[in-house]
């Protein structure tokens, strides 16, 4: 007998007052899996203002003219990125003028399914998913480094997609290696309070953790609502995110799943 009692919390960002396809498609079958859903996304996304935009274009010619001849990889650092690059025309036709130089890279598949879609409806370049480097290991920053580390061509320019306001872990950590990164940070991740879940019972409850921008943001939400983060069991398909759910919440039960498909999330919890 299925257990009726479970609920799975999506904290995947909206943009504007959109609920993510994700939640949408949680939505629409948690009731086949007798699970129960709701949408209570952590931050809204929005594009930056104009002069961040300008800064970010103005940075990337600088430091790339397009009819330079250097290799240029795409690294998607965050899964709502390939989103915000369709609102970003500017950005697309700057990268569509350099698409016989460009590669691709992401932290796993389904940004990486998400960065190719978004390529070809822009029509920046036409390439399959699996031409993306992901690493083995979804969300492994050290992973997806040393494998573009081992491709890098000479001079070759990493351009990193990720919120202006970020704390640009994976930036960061190119840099660290000695890669040539330009950080384009052009659209923003507001912060929205954690919904209330007065009347359910934690046990029962399953946070969505996505990346680790959301992890401390749900911790915090649960506590602000009395709710211990221990009790209720995360789940997600990185393990890196696992391991800072594990940090921020040292007793807490983390579920790592093959991917974020909404019918892997709740078949897992249906199972669990």
């Amino acid at each position: 007998m299925l257990d009726l009692n479970e609920t799975l919390v999506v904290t995947a960002p909206n943009w504007g007052s959109r609920s993510s396809l994700l939640a949408v498609d949680c939505s629409r079958i948690a009731g086949e899996y007798h699970v129960n859903f709701i949408d209570s996304p952590l931050f809204q996304m929005e594009m930056a203002n104009d002069a961040i935009q300008r800064r970010v274009l103005r940075e990337l010619a600088d430091w790339d003219a397009v009819k330079d001849k250097t290799a240029l990889t795409l690294v998607v650092a965050n899964q709502d990125a390939p989103d915000t690059l369709e609102y970003f025309d500017q950005l697309c036709l700057a990268l569509r003028l350099r698409a016989d130089r460009l590669k691709f890279a992401a932290l796993d598949a389904e940004t990486a399914t998400g960065l190719s879609e978004v390529c070809h409806i822009k029509n920046i370049s036409k390439f399959h998913f699996k031409s993306v480097a992901v690493p083995k290991i979804a969300g492994s920053m050290d992973e997806l480094t040393n494998q573009l580390m081992r491709h890098e061509e000479e001079k070759e320019l990493f351009l990193v997609l990720e919120p202006a306001e970020s704390q640009g872990y994976l930036a960061k950590k190119l840099i660290a290696n000695g890669l040539r990164v330009i950080r384009l940070g052009y659209y923003m991740m507001r912060p929205v309070p954690l919904v209330s879940l007065k009347g359910i019972d934690p046990n029962g409850l399953w946070m969505l953790a996505m990346d680790v921008e959301s992890v401390k943001p749900a911790v915090t939400g649960l506590q602000r609502q009395g709710i211990n983060p221990a009790v209720v069991k995360w789940i997600g398909n990185r393990p890196s995110v696992g391991a800072l759910v594990r940090y921020e919440v040292p007793d807490a039960v983390w579920v790592n799943v093959a991917s974020l498909k909404p019918s892997a999330l709740l078949e897992t919890i249906s199972k669990y």
